[in-house]
């Protein structure tokens, strides 16, 4: 298995913008990649913060993700690779487990990333891009990830980035507080908009299209209005905050500077990826714009407090991905098992190999079985 990463740790948003694919762009991606001559499983991983390829394939077919990755998200391809740090075999499993236990996160130990992953895994199954391998190794690494949030302390303190978000927002200025959420039906809006109520003196108004918002904020006490009236509102909030997956601005220059009349200070917080507010409306006096590279920064405190769980996780992963080798190189072995025992004494046995598959180590249990294939092979 191999890992094609683009993170938050090696690019900046504005590279991340052009590798966030929608599932449209996504299916032919992996189409692309499924079809050709060297790939046998695919799938991709896109959130805020990474874009990842996990594949199946022979050497060749890194250059074929590197060239599929270039021509879809419109980076030269010297230049992405600037960007890309690869894994593979063993390094390859330990880095989705990692990401899936939350360790690669911008903030580590967040709860997101375990959903994505599993909504990337279920995305790539329904287009019949993934087999038994991928099977194995999404399945193996979602698992460890709940032991870790289970047995560690890495997600009992976590703070994600909408958590982030949200504080900012609630220290922004002394007294009453008006904050417009705008994406807020949304996974990480709707994290921000309940943050937000939590605190005591911050009035909530959230964005709604075809009425989904009123249905979903009922009794919160948020504020509801239409997505089209959300520029009249902007006068009147303190805060702004955009968290939507779609492609097209949601906050532009020119219409912010013609319908803001108060003046005052003004803060706007863009979660998305590609971003949702224009990177001009500083330029506007008392306007303050923070994005998703901003909230990188947020993070450090709470990352440096999880150091000792991140150790403890580190351990549960070490011993989880030997429980998978194991299981991947039996499965590979399977096949011969009868060919084997032909070739073996008559007292042989089954159990022998189940027994060795529990009290020794994954490259000695692969080893093991390496042999006992070529003995089945020369009978």
């Amino acid at each position: 298995m191999y890992c094609l990463s683009v993170s938050h740790k090696t690019s900046n948003v504005v590279v991340r913008k052009k590798l966030a694919f929608p599932d449209e762009q996504k299916k032919t991606f992996l189409d692309e990649l499924f079809y050709s001559e060297n790939i046998s499983e695919c799938l991709i991983l896109c959130t805020c913060n990474r874009t990842e390829v996990y594949f199946c394939g022979d050497e060749s077919s890194v250059k074929t993700v590197e060239t599929v990755l270039s021509d879809f998200s419109g980076i030269d391809f010297d230049e992405l690779k600037k960007y890309i740090c690869l894994f593979y075999g063993d390094r390859a499993l330990l880095h989705l487990f990692r990401v899936a236990g939350g360790i690669e996160s911008m903030v580590i130990g967040e709860d997101e990333i375990l959903g994505q992953l599993k909504r990337a895994y279920a995305f790539a199954k329904d287009n019949g891009t993934v087999a038994y391998e991928l099977n194995m190794c999404v399945q193996a690494a979602v698992a460890c990830a709940k032991k870790i949030k289970t047995e560690t302390a890495i997600s009992k303190t976590s703070v994600s980035v909408a958590t982030l978000a949200s504080n900012e927002a609630a220290k922004f200025k002394d007294g009453e507080l008006n904050v417009l959420v705008i994406g807020a039906t949304g996974k990480v809006g709707s994290t921000v908009v309940k943050n937000l109520l939590s605190h005591k003196g911050i009035s909530v108004t959230v964005t709604s299209r075809k009425h989904k918002a009123e249905t979903v904020f009922e009794n919160t006490g948020a504020n509801v209005i239409d997505y089209d009236e959300r520029y009249k509102a902007f006068d009147f909030a303190d805060c702004v905050i955009s968290a939507t997956s779609g492609p097209h601005y949601t906050v532009t220059y020119y219409d912010l500077k013609n319908n803001i009349k108060t003046e005052k200070s003004r803060l706007f917080i863009d979660l998305a990826v590609p971003p949702d507010i224009d990177e001009n409306i500083p330029k506007i006096s008392g306007v303050r714009l923070i994005n998703i590279d901003c909230i990188k920064q947020l993070a450090n405190e709470n990352n440096a407090l999880k150091l000792d769980s991140v150790e403890s996780a580190k351990e549960i992963i070490f011993e989880e991905i030997e429980v998978l080798k194991k299981d991947l190189a039996f499965h590979e072995f399977l096949p011969c098992m009868q060919s084997v025992k032909n070739a073996m004494p008559s007292d042989f046995s089954e159990k022998f190999i189940y027994k060795l598959k529990s009290d020794v180590s994954a490259e000695e249990f692969a080893r093991i079985l390496e042999i006992y294939r070529k003995c089945g092979e020369n009978n």
